[in-house]
């Protein structure tokens, strides 16, 4: 591979890395935002539908019941950012190389589904005081533009990133090899 396509992978690669991590800063700002209200919006209306069943909460056992789910929501939410913000920091700071085993598994992290994971503690408060558990229907419930971001964005961005380190790694492998073959060579001739 010649200096400027080299160079021009790097530059594409950086640029790639770059839009990623804009698109997962993006993703963790709106959970750390969005993702406990959407919750407790979830825990009230599943609450709301048994209305006998709250009727016979006293006053102090509902203000229990309400602090114990918005505190496992917090926490939750809290999580999930953290997790994001780790793995955001593995693609800024690894190199390729590092970083290929682990892609496959990023990705599957940055999913719908793995943030909807997030009502388990929610659903455990709510179930031990004999209300229905809540689900999380869709990106949509913290906003639009976190389903586009979630949704299309974030995919297309790191597909690229994910091409581009591929690219990259066979790149260095291939120049691995190329520098191993020329040592080779080099050697052989000075023993003649």
């Amino acid at each position: 591979m010649s200096v400027a396509l080299e160079s021009a992978l790097e530059k594409d690669l950086r640029e790639a890395k770059s839009a990623l991590a804009r698109h997962g800063v993006v993703i963790m700002r709106t959970i750390e935002a969005e993702l406990e209200p959407a919750m407790m919006a979830e825990v009230r209306r599943s609450m709301e539908s048994t209305p006998r069943k709250l009727s016979k909460l006293s006053e102090e056992e509902l203000d229990d019941l309400m602090e114990k789910t918005r505190k496992a929501a917090a926490s939750e939410s809290k999580a999930l950012k953290k997790l994001y913000t780790r793995l955001l920091m593995r693609i800024g700071t690894k190199q390729p190389r590092e970083l290929i085993d682990e892609l496959e598994g990023i990705g599957q992290l940055f999913i719908w589904e793995r943030i909807a994971q997030s009502v388990g503690p929610v659903n455990e408060a709510l179930e031990e005081a004999g209300f229905e558990p809540v689900e999380l229907a869709g990106a949509e419930v913290l906003s639009d533009a976190f389903k586009l971001e979630l949704e299309e964005r974030w995919p297309a961005a790191f597909q690229q990133f994910k091409t581009l380190t591929e690219l990259a790694v066979e790149h260095m492998k291939k120049l691995g090899e190329a520098q191993k073959a020329a040592a080779t060579k080099s050697a052989r001739k000075r023993k003649r």
